[in-house]
């Protein structure tokens, strides 16, 4: 009877609080852990605009002024095509122009002389009618002359081609000799002093944009802020997103640069890894004097980091949290 008793003494002491193991964990403060939510979308810096310039005549290149990399400012000459055959087309209607002045100055004399001698009796209604047909048909032919004579000076212009704005030259087709067609492109110029940010971005997270306080482009380790120009109401049916627009609020990138748009959802924020899962309920371990308490988080979602209201003082549970149970003693390093 008495070595019953010892044994169930010996049962009860080995099961005692007091020789309960402790479990070893680490902690850190909650302000060290939480983090702001963000959200990511691809985006590169495009210029407004990028011409790529072709052959409204054609003709045979002269010669190229400007190459690939190089520079230019708003009306430089870009290349020269062959002027002569639209010399001579202008120097035509000029000439045509010129004969239908004079054909229109005899007719007015004409017109002139014949209304006096209508006045004294002397030439008919109906010649007098023919005399102011004459001179208005040539007052006709000089303004369809005057058309031509414009009409071959904008061709003989368009021989000289001129860069549209400022940027550089990023591409030449046009060689020197060959021959170039209406409309086969020369060369291409994008314009580098006024740019904007172009981004995809999910359609499901858009909306987050509006409401954004704070979103920068990061690409290659670097960072600058933005601010959202425009979002575009259409989602593109192939990749579900939708066009965004920013604007460089300081300095600025190169033209072509990729990499990221990055705006904060919300702040304060607990990591998904450090929310764990107990009697189906998903919550985050807390260290309160010496031992471990599990807090239940209503709102958290597998994967997905919470939002959590605690204690500017309070002490999470970061690491050996896999076999702990609400109320085990922890034995805390940081």
């Amino acid at each position: 009877m008495r070595s019953i008793l010892l044994m169930i003494i010996a049962l009860l002491l080995s099961h005692s609080p007091a020789t309960t193991a402790q479990v070893s964990v680490r902690v850190d403060d909650v302000s060290n852990v939480l983090v702001d939510l963000e959200r990511r979308a691809p985006a590169d810096v495009r210029p407004l605009n990028n011409a790529q310039i072709s052959a409204e005549v054609s003709a045979v290149v002269n010669a190229v002024h400007a190459d690939v990399g190089q520079a230019v400012q708003a009306g430089d000459l870009l290349l020269e095509l062959d002027p002569r055959d639209f010399e001579l087309n202008l120097s035509q209607a000029l000439a045509n122009l010129t004969s239908s002045q004079a054909q229109k100055a005899s007719a007015d004399a004409k017109l002139s002389r014949a209304e006096g001698l209508v006045q004294e009796n002397y030439l008919s209604d109906d010649a007098l009618l023919d005399r102011q047909t004459d001179a208005a048909v040539w007052s006709a032919q000089i303004r369809a002359n005057e058309v031509a004579v414009a009409i071959a000076q904008r061709n003989l212009d368009k021989c000289r081609i001129l860069a549209p704005f400022d940027g550089v030259v990023v591409e030449r087709t046009a060689q020197v000799g060959s021959f170039v067609s209406n409309g086969n492109p020369l060369v291409r110029v994008i314009q580098i002093d006024r740019f904007e940010l172009d981004a995809e971005v999910p359609s499901d997270v858009a909306g987050s944009l509006l409401a954004a306080d704070e979103i920068r482009f990061v690409s290659r380790g670097q960072e600058w802020p933005l601010e959202l120009l425009r979002l575009s109401p259409v989602i593109e049916a192939e990749r579900r997103s939708q066009r965004a627009r920013f604007a460089f609020t300081g300095s600025a990138p190169a033209v072509g640069r990729s990499g990221e748009v990055v705006w904060h959802v919300e702040k304060g924020m607990l990591p998904s890894s450090l929310i764990s899962r107990r009697n189906g309920q998903l919550g985050v371990f807390l260290h309160d004097q010496g031992k471990a308490s599990f807090m239940p988080l209503p709102a958290a979602q597998e994967g997905r980091p919470v939002a959590v209201d605690l204690p500017a003082a309070a002490e999470i549970i970061t690491l050996g949290r896999d076999r702990l149970q609400d109320g085990d003693s922890v034995n805390v390093s940081r």
